[in-house]
């Protein structure tokens, strides 16, 4: 079995953490999201998979490599400009090998069972095979609407209030029959959504529809990316490689330890520091004492100072936070920044790559 994934998104909603990182690179629980998806893959019997990248694509491949490391064959197929959903998967077209593949967003947190969206595909006879969710409001999403035979009759991509008549949503993830790339043009900028689905849909060809209940979650915002760590950390998710381990209190003597939590290796939290849960301390880093970390993520080698509170905030690799600092409500701190003591930095802030902020220079910016 061989899937398709699409890595090559932009990420421009998690600005500023994806203009040095790739969004499937970005961390969850300390490992590449991208890895955690390539485990699932794997899992179901995926033995062959073919990344569609285009932004930073040498991060994903050098981390990759060939699969050896993973156990399955990667391949790479490199947009050199962007072709949109579908257009990067009739580009990857010439590295499948087989006739039928999974095409799946590589953004997408989910514990989906592939192998029964696969049977379904096989029982169904279809084309296409697209994964669906239930939601309260499809108006974010590509509503479709699927007949008592589970066949998609209609696929509205974001539609207005007035033309909702199904709660059923793309999840993300389908499976495709080769012949269904015959629709798409070579080289052109197609999207999955609004150009192949209506037309395969509108050419006769049968899609059909996998009702699913699976968890699933975008991680497109920070809001969102958080969220995914507390639903990883909350045991909401059923993936083996989201299954972390508590930090033993006995390495951290003094550190009180409240909620599910995950702490890298490496990390040296000083005595009288709290860490509340759900919450992910990335590797290397180094809390000063009198410290809160509250429902946040800190990616590798964060550096805080005395007394400093982070809350329910981002904070990228190697950012130093100084002592004194109020840093809360979806924060973003880009990598490599420095926030000197005695900031306070609240709801919607996003600190640039690089960027240094005087001592004291922002107080409570709403």
């Amino acid at each position: 079995m061989e899937a398709v994934v699409l890595v090559g998104g932009l990420g421009t909603r998690l600005r500023p953490l994806t203009l040095t990182t790739p969004k499937p690179m970005i961390p969850v629980l300390n490992r590449p999201f991208l890895e955690h998806a390539v485990c699932w893959l794997a899992g179901h019997g995926v033995d062959h998979l073919v990344f569609s990248t285009y932004h930073l694509a040498n991060e994903i491949r050098a981390y990759f490599g060939a699969g050896a490391g993973f156990g399955l064959a990667i391949s790479y197929a490199e947009e050199e400009r962007p072709l949109g959903t579908a257009g990067a998967m009739k580009n990857a077209a010439p590295l499948l090998r087989d006739d039928r593949f999974i095409l799946f967003n590589g953004d997408i947190l989910t514990d989906l069972d592939l192998t029964a969206l696969m049977d379904h595909h096989r029982a169904k006879g279809a084309t296409a095979t697209v994964a669906l969710a239930e939601v309260a409001d499809p108006t974010a999403f590509g509503m479709v609407e699927v007949d008592a035979d589970d066949r998609v009759v209609r696929w509205v991509e974001k539609p207005a209030w007035q033309e909702v008549t199904s709660r059923w949503v793309n999840l993300g993830g389908s499976i495709f029959e080769r012949h269904a790339l015959e629709y798409v043009e070579e080289g052109a900028v197609k999207s999955l959504e609004r150009d192949l689905y209506p037309a395969l849909i509108g050419g006769g060809e049968p899609v059909a529809g996998f009702r699913s209940t699976a968890f699933w979650k975008d991680l497109g915002t920070p809001a969102l990316y958080r969220s995914a760590h507390y639903d990883a950390l909350l045991g909401r998710v059923a993936l083996p490689s989201l299954a972390p381990a508590p930090p033993d209190p006995t390495a951290y003597p003094g550190v009180r330890f409240y909620g599910p939590i995950v702490v890298g290796d490496g990390c040296r939290l000083a005595p009288g520091t709290r860490i509340v849960g759900p919450a992910c301390i990335g590797p290397g880093c180094q809390v000063a004492p009198g410290c809160t970390i509250e429902r946040a993520i800190l990616w590798a080698g964060v550096r805080v100072g005395a007394g400093t509170q982070i809350s329910e905030a981002i904070v990228g690799r190697d950012v130093t936070v100084g002592a004194g600092c109020v840093v809360r409500g979806d924060t973003v701190v880009g990598e490599h920044a420095t926030i000197g003591a005695n900031n306070q930095l609240a709801k919607g802030v996003r600190i640039a790559h690089g960027c240094t902020i005087p001592d004291g220079a922002i107080q409570f910016v709403e």
